[in-house]
């Protein structure tokens, strides 16, 4: 049941109050909306229209669904306010969205040392202030892909020095660069937990509507032969903005496994 009151956006169908909510203007009245509305369209709608990090961090703390509240972390710049967001509300999945927003290590410290966070926050606080530590490895290279004189990654002596995994988590959080994609590429190739970890990266990267970051993340994509990676590229084919994409980098790929998997989903596709 929606809210009641006075206008259409209280109104009881809830079609009416979504084609109200697009004509709303009162910022108060649309985080209301957004916070208590039972229909998911509704108060989608109603926080898409809600502006500055404040109002927007209200519906974070106060909203009753998770969808919209992991809908406005999205739009939050203020990193003190995710802070803020990550002690009031305890639900994982709102703290791992707010996390991937915070890359400031005095507000990741400050989380750690707080006995006010609950302990996985300031666990993930440590962990991810230790990742921010080490970023300065590889900023240059990874945010300033058009910068000709950029260092290249050293990725073996990153992976000795912090281990696979927590290195390409890193990267991973840079994968709107070029460098930073085709550095993946590199970890992918050399196979194991952490290159199947990187192929997820890449293939979160096709969905992108930069056509330059999906034609490099098929280049490297595209260089893999492993069969457990190409078995991970099968995998992501469950994701139907990726299917495409998928598809065209397993049938450049000249492995067995590759072709195996081609066939297989076409026979599945002819039935």
């Amino acid at each position: 049941m929606g809210i009641f009151g006075k206008g259409d956006h209280r109104h009881s169908d809830p079609r009416v109050r979504l084609e109200a909510v697009a004509k709303l203007v009162n910022q108060d009245e649309l985080v209301k909306v957004a916070c208590g509305d039972d229909s998911p369209r509704v108060r989608l709608a109603a926080a898409a229209r809600v502006e500055g990090d404040a109002a927007l961090a209200e519906i974070a703390k106060q909203a009753t669904e998770l969808d919209v509240r992991l809908a406005v972390v999205e739009r939050i710049s203020s990193q003190q306010l995710l802070a803020d967001i990550i002690k009031t509300r305890k639900n994982f999945q709102l703290m791992g969205a707010c996390f991937s927003r915070i890359t400031d290590k005095g507000i990741l410290e400050s989380i750690a040392e707080d006995t006010g966070y609950n302990p996985t926050a300031r666990r993930i606080a440590v962990e991810q202030f230790a990742d921010e530590s080490y970023l300065s490895d590889m900023d240059q290279a990874a945010e300033k892909p058009d910068d000709p004189g950029g260092k290249e990654l050293d990725i073996d002596g990153l992976c000795r020095t912090y281990g696979g995994l927590r290195m390409v988590r890193a990267i991973g959080r840079f994968r709107r660069s070029p460098k930073a994609l085709h550095a993946l590429g590199k970890v992918a190739r050399q196979g194991g937990e952490a290159g199947e970890l990187a192929v997820e990266y890449l293939c979160r990267s096709l969905d992108t509507s930069n056509p330059k970051l999906q034609a490099c993340a098929i280049e490297e994509l595209t260089s893999i032969s492993d069969p457990d990676l190409v078995a991970c590229l099968v995998r992501a084919l469950d994701d139907s903005k990726r299917r495409e994409p998928i598809l065209m980098v397993l049938k450049k790929i000249e492995t067995p496994e590759a072709r195996e998997a081609l066939a297989q989903i076409s026979d599945s596709e002819n039935e």
